[in-house]
């Protein structure tokens, strides 16, 4: 990605907050998006994920602090806070390609990750996870890498029926 400077994904604005058991072995960060197995219990987001729950709100490792258990403590069933990706809550994101441009509004893009950080793929348009409601507000028009708000599309809303 260059040396662009590339942050975490964020809520833009406080969403629902949920609680769910993570699966075993989880090592995913805050800000990154997290998807409910077959058991019902999170795991990390691949790149162009089926099914996105949220995104989570606490790192696997401070989700073990928060139930006062050791940092090489197993995650399963331990209890992290997501926030729900559902119809009308939008999430800020870098991109991967090129510079944010008006033309990015309104369409469709996959997800990609990079250094534990997700990434709206804007070079992905088959294997979509996002709809681009709008370029960052603090976001300058043909930024490189610059940041866009996002939603997850219904399809991959796992906890939601319609656009997170």
């Amino acid at each position: 990605m260059g040396a662009a400077l590339v942050n975490r994904g964020v809520p833009t604005l406080p969403g629902e907050i949920r609680w769910f058991p993570m699966a075993a072995s989880q090592t995913f960060l805050k800000g990154q998006f997290v998807l409910l197995n077959s058991a019902g219990r999170l795991v990390e987001c691949g790149a162009d994920p089926a099914g996105i729950a949220g995104m989570a709100e606490a790192g696997a490792v401070e989700a073990l602090a928060l139930a006062n258990k050791s940092s090489t403590a197993t995650t399963t069933g331990v209890s992290c806070p997501i926030t729900l990706a559902k119809r009308g809550q939008q999430f800020t994101l870098n991109t991967n390609a090129g510079v944010t441009a008006i033309t990015h509004i309104g369409k469709k893009y996959g997800l990609t990750q990079s250094s534990g950080i997700d990434i709206c793929d804007n070079s992905e348009e088959t294997n979509v996870v996002f709809v681009v409601d709008a370029i960052a507000p603090e976001q300058a028009l043909g930024t490189l890498y610059g940041r866009v708000i996002v939603e997850v599309i219904d399809s991959v809303a796992q906890l939601d029926s319609g656009t997170s």
